[in-house]
């Protein structure tokens, strides 16, 4: 099967990567054999949750909260993505976040959105000291499951809001296709930069695009962040881009610079481009 890039019009992708422990996690989950979960992952179709989503037609975000906490389509969407040679820049953005930010004794990670927790489980097999948050639904049950299926320890937070309310300083804030579907992806992106140490560590991707299986993609946001004005307004909130979707939290002059730059391109319209 032909790669796509991850928004672009494609109704599945190929799971290439999926791993024996994948399907175990799968199987000792859902009760369903090993042969039926790779058959699930392989055959699902990005238009299943895309019609889903379009006969709930939530609206606000408690309904749109409920209905993340009732649908099990991510769990089969998610495991298909995840191994798919698409998704390889996020992978690659993790693998230089271990390599120039290793972890220390102790260092915190948060996984906003974690899903099914692919990345945390990255991230804990690496040594980091992982908080996972996301709503209480199977997908995130999924993701419980593979840890402790695994012999692997984290915290696990369930939220009652489509914003993040983090309760300790992290080292490193990891949120891979989150703030797309967020009411108020700005004020979302804030407490993630608050609750970061000073030269602490964002790895983040937003998908600010719908091509017709993506009507999930909160509409505002869209309008408002699309065209790669997302990275624009994380300069206002002082982070600085340091290598495909990572972006660290400077200190002093650095973080007063980045905010500078985005004054400007909000007045003047002229984003002023640095190496």
């Amino acid at each position: 099967m032909t790669e796509a890039p991850p928004f672009g019009p494609v109704e599945r992708f190929e799971p290439r990567y999926l791993t024996d422990e994948d399907l175990a996690d799968l199987s000792s989950f859902t009760g369903l054999s090993t042969e039926e979960c790779l058959g699930r992952v392989t055959n699902y179709s990005m238009s299943e949750l895309a019609e889903a989503w379009r006969a709930a037609d939530p609206k606000g975000p408690d309904e749109v909260l409920e209905f993340y906490r009732s649908t099990d389509l991510y769990i089969w969407e998610q495991m298909q993505w995840h191994s798919s040679l698409a998704r390889m820049p996020y992978w690659e953005s993790m693998q230089r976040l271990v390599q120039d930010f290793p972890p220390d004794e102790g260092s915190r990670v948060l996984d906003f959105g974690a899903g099914i927790g692919t990345d945390g489980l990255f991230l804990a097999m690496n040594g980091y000291d992982v908080t996972l948050v996301d709503v209480d639904g199977p997908a995130f049950r999924f993701a419980y499951h593979r840890f402790e299926r695994r012999g692997l320890s984290a915290r696990f937070l369930e939220s009652s809001s489509m914003l993040p309310r983090p309760d300790t300083t992290y080292d490193a804030v990891v949120s891979f296709d989150v703030f797309e579907h967020l009411t108020d992806p700005l004020e979302a992106a804030r407490r993630l930069v608050s609750a970061l140490r000073p030269t602490g560590v964002m790895v983040q991707t937003a998908g600010f695009v719908d091509e017709g299986n993506h009507p999930c993609h909160i509409r505002n946001g869209l309008d408002r962040f699309s065209g790669g004005r997302w990275d624009i307004y994380l300069a206002g909130l002082s982070l600085k881009g340091i290598g495909t979707g990572l972006f660290i939290k400077p200190v002093g002059a650095r973080a007063i610079i980045q905010r500078l730059r985005f004054l400007v391109w909000r007045v003047t319209g002229l984003w002023v481009a640095r190496k």
